[in-house]
């Protein structure tokens, strides 16, 4: 029974080896009640606009920060995009040149000349350790 145990923790501990977490802490002014919602790419395909390629979690903020969490991730590249849904209609809103009418973010706090900014711009590697990033949102 004994060896069945050690046997069984070591296979657990073989599963959590290269799988860390993220954990967002994403900021805005005026964030209270309203959704905030992130989405984390492994690549540049799809980065920022394209949700269907990314991970994303969403959240009612309760304060002017909101901490969201993505686990089991694998090492390598990511890069995430964050705004606050102020008309909860699952969308950032843009004027009628694109700029966006609601608060938004990126990862590094990377902010794009004329547009979003790029994938690499954004980057941040995730290795075997949980890794913590802060967004402020403008």
């Amino acid at each position: 029974m004994k060896r069945l145990l050690l046997l069984m923790s070591g296979g657990l501990a073989a599963l959590s080896v290269g799988a860390a977490e993220l954990k967002l802490l994403v900021h805005g002014k005026d964030l209270k009640g309203k959704e905030v919602r992130v989405a984390l790419y492994s690549s540049a395909q799809g980065f920022p606009r394209q949700e269907d390629e990314a991970r994303t979690v969403k959240s009612v903020a309760t304060g002017n920060e909101v901490e969201m969490h993505f686990s089991g991730l694998p090492p390598g590249e990511y890069a995430v995009s964050a705004f606050a849904d102020s008309n909860g209609n699952a969308r950032l809103d843009n004027n009628f040149i694109g700029v966006p009418r609601e608060p938004y973010g990126f990862s590094r706090d990377a902010r794009g000349l004329l547009g979003p900014p790029s994938f690499a711009e954004a980057a941040f590697r995730i290795g075997d350790t949980d890794v913590t990033q802060s967004i402020h949102l403008h």
